[in-house]
């Protein structure tokens, strides 16, 4: 789960050192670099989640682009789908304070919770 871009006109902030970030933005810049022109392959799940929508884990050159957002620090496990699929992944990331973990932030789902 990343933070958010676009959540009911609002985007999510982060700080780093009192300046405020559109976290959701990093997130965002970090997937499409990563992709560039490269072809990327879905495998979708047969279930859907709560708001009916199609969930899907999705590779570049074999690589999961989910584990990379969560291990760079632009993206979180959410344990509600993934089942911890990307535990280690995040601890890597918090660890070495990537990414947002090494700025004050909310959680996505807590953040989509204050702001609903």
């Amino acid at each position: 789960d990343a933070p958010e871009t676009n959540f009911k006109g609002k985007k999510q902030i982060c700080q780093l050192n009192n300046l405020k970030i559109f976290c959701g933005n990093l997130s965002k810049i970090a997937l499409i670099e990563k992709i560039s022109n490269k072809k990327i392959f879905c495998e979708r799940e047969t279930n859907k989640d709560i708001y009916k929508r199609t969930l899907a884990e999705c590779f570049v050159e074999n690589k999961s682009l989910s584990s990379f957002l969560v291990r760079s620090g632009y993206a979180f496990d959410y344990t509600k789908y993934s089942k911890k699929k990307y535990a280690e992944d995040e601890k890597y990331a918090k660890d070495n304070k990537l990414g947002i973990w090494a700025m004050e932030f909310e959680y996505p789902w807590v953040w989509r919770k204050k702001n609903k």
